[in-house]
């Protein structure tokens, strides 16, 4: 009894029950990380087992070197994705001011489709008429919208160009200028369209920051008179 105790134990088929305790605690883990790591351990503990029988079984060492490669390189992809997103400070005010909702890391992937404009005073953004190619947000500076009666709508940072005119791809109803220097990110809305197309939860939270910032603009506007109002919301 003692021998075959020690022999499970100690001997070579201690290492195939103690790769199969490791799977049992890593089957236990609640994290993918941790369960990776113990398949792995759990996987390289069974090569000897196999390497060194009397006749050495080549498929399950194969087959486990497999195995362990695999969870390895998914080992470094979770680490890589977790690590700190690290953002440039231009990045991070644009976050600040208008993408707080969304993941860094998600974010992270979107900016890099961005192209940055440095407008200078008195300079076009948009003219009414243009065919809104762009989503356009205000980084740092002031913007005007010039309705009808040269009637004047502050855009300020975080806030967005065009709105609903942008992504449904009209033209714009206003003229859009710089009354000093100002900072802007711009996207081809057909690229944001092919980015967000697999990433669903990305375009319900780009929805819902357009949607918000359409709610502070009209907001805005009621406040400023029921007149001016109705010409507003009728030139977005």
């Amino acid at each position: 009894m003692y021998s075959f105790v020690a022999d499970q134990v100690l001997g070579i088929n201690g290492l195939i029950n103690l790769s199969n305790i490791v799977f049992l605690v890593a089957f236990s883990a609640r994290g993918v990380l941790t369960l990776r790591v113990l398949a792995i351990v759990g996987e390289g503990l069974t090569l000897p087992y196999y390497y060194f029988q009397d006749d050495k079984l080549w498929p399950p060492i194969f087959w486990g070197a497999a195995f362990m490669m695999v969870n390895a390189i998914r080992v470094v992809a979770i680490f890589l994705e977790r690590r700190p997103v690290v953002l440039s400070d231009r990045e991070e005010r644009l976050y600040q001011v208008a993408f707080s909702s969304i993941d860094k890391r998600e974010f992270l992937r979107l900016v890099s489709l961005a192209r940055w404009t440095d407008c200078s005073p008195g300079e076009v953004i948009l003219k009414k008429g243009q065919h809104i190619s762009e989503a356009i947000v205000v980084i740092a500076g002031e913007l005007e919208a010039i309705l009808g009666n040269n009637t004047r709508m502050a855009l300020r940072p975080g806030q967005l160009i065009g709105d609903v005119s942008a992504y449904s791809g009209l033209a714009s109803p206003v003229d859009i200028v710089a009354p000093g220097p100002g900072t802007l990110a711009s996207w081809d809305l057909q690229h944001v369209r092919e980015f967000t197309a697999s990433r669903p939860e990305l375009r319900a939270n780009l929805l819902r920051i357009v949607s918000a910032d359409l709610a502070v603009k009209l907001r805005d506007v009621t406040t400023a008179g029921p007149g001016l109002a109705a010409e507003r919301i009728a030139s977005k």
